[in-house]
């Protein structure tokens, strides 16, 4: 069935009308014109999940299943809105964004206590740039006198750390 209500020119509408009624949704008179939004409960209960666990920026869009151009089209709008479904996408993906961050910091704290090169990745990351290096110290040898740290940067309390660690019991000897 199509719509039976009249055009803006007087003629007769062509669109298909809803169902259960006589109009299209363009003169059911709710104002909801134009294509729908991509922003459903669904897409954005997904796009934070995605965030939560980690996930980059395409594979949270491609787990919505939307286009990583609409992704950020929607975080554009939410970032500009000061409120509205928009508005609480665009905070709840910042928080959920901050909680894996925190998450992954908390891991790899905890992992070096078991692994001085997580300690060392840790600094690297954390003081950029502190002890010579431009970059990530997992990429380096760590063994060649080049790539040492410069411990007369360290201060006291620093140094002490780190004597700790050097006297702490290795694996084998336990």
């Amino acid at each position: 069935m199509t719509c039976t209500a009249k055009t803006a020119k007087g003629t007769r509408c062509t669109r298909p009308a809803l169902r259960g009624r006589d109009v299209c949704h363009a003169h059911a008179g709710d104002g909801k014109v134009g294509r729908p939004s991509a922003l459903t409960p669904e897409v954005h209960d997904r796009l934070v999940q995605a965030h939560k666990a980690g996930a980059p920026d395409w594979v949270a869009a491609q787990l919505a299943g939307i286009s990583l151009t609409t992704y950020y089209e929607l975080r554009k709008r939410g970032r500009t809105e000061e409120s509205g479904p928009y508005r609480e996408l665009f905070e709840a993906i910042e928080r959920a964004k901050a909680e894996a961050y925190l998450h992954a910091l908390v891991t790899w704290r905890q992992a070096m206590r078991e692994n001085w090169r997580a300690s060392v990745a840790y600094v690297d990351r954390v003081d950029r740039g502190r002890f010579g290096g431009s970059g990530s110290a997992g990429d380096q040898q760590v063994s060649s006198s080049a790539n040492r740290p410069d411990l007369s940067q360290l201060s006291a309390e620093e140094l002490e750390i780190l004597e700790r660690l050097h006297e702490r019991p290795k694996e084998s000897e336990e």
